[in-house]
């Protein structure tokens, strides 16, 4: 796990409501040294593929740096109000915001690519991350794995994508949330 990861949390995480917030170097404001270490440590525990897919918005800086860590592209799953045309769209709830877009990528996208690696910032229920293994599963191209800045270990998201027979990795956990701070291991 990623050392440095661990430590911002510590430091600078905050929690409101059951909600770890770390928005002022992760996924609103970013700390592109500890981005980049976050990178390279989820390529290396992910392994060659041959893009990153992730969905916006806060999922692009962590697949970005994975993408530059392994050298290939990185595509994000965009998300529309309403059910976007074309086959591969998939709707999810949003725990932080609270309402229920539609997933869309391009099948023009993926054309080529035989294996993909999924990264995005947190892990919590794992409905965001299920929804692009099946959507990208539909379209023929393999998931060899699925990789997390932090996991709120929990939530159960876990569970569910290993339910799928997705290998999945945290550069951080989160074991729960005590006197109103997070517990990283």
């Amino acid at each position: 796990m990623s050392e440095l990861l661990k430590t911002a949390i510590r430091d600078h995480g905050r929690v409101e409501g059951d909600l770890v917030m770390v928005d002022g170097f992760l996924n609103h404001r970013v700390d592109v040294s500890l981005m980049t270490e976050i990178g390279r440590w989820l390529a290396a525990a992910l392994g060659p593929a041959d893009a990153v897919v992730t969905s916006e918005a806060s999922g692009i800086a962590p697949a970005f740096a994975t993408a530059e860590a392994l050298g290939v592209p990185m595509i994000f799953a965009k998300k529309r109000p309403g059910q976007p045309p074309g086959p591969i769209s998939r709707s999810v709830h949003s725990p932080t915001k609270g309402d229920t877009p539609w997933l869309h990528i391009n099948p023009r996208a993926l054309d080529g690519l035989a294996t993909v690696v999924i990264v995005d910032d947190f892990l919590s229920k794992g409905r965001t991350a299920a929804a692009l293994v099946e959507m990208l599963e539909e379209f023929g191209v393999t998931v060899i794995g699925v990789g997390f800045c932090i996991e709120k270990a929990y939530e159960g998201g876990r569970d569910l994508l290993e339910s799928l027979d997705v290998r999945v990795v945290a550069a951080a956990t989160v074991t729960g949330i005590e006197d109103g701070r997070p517990n990283v291991t």
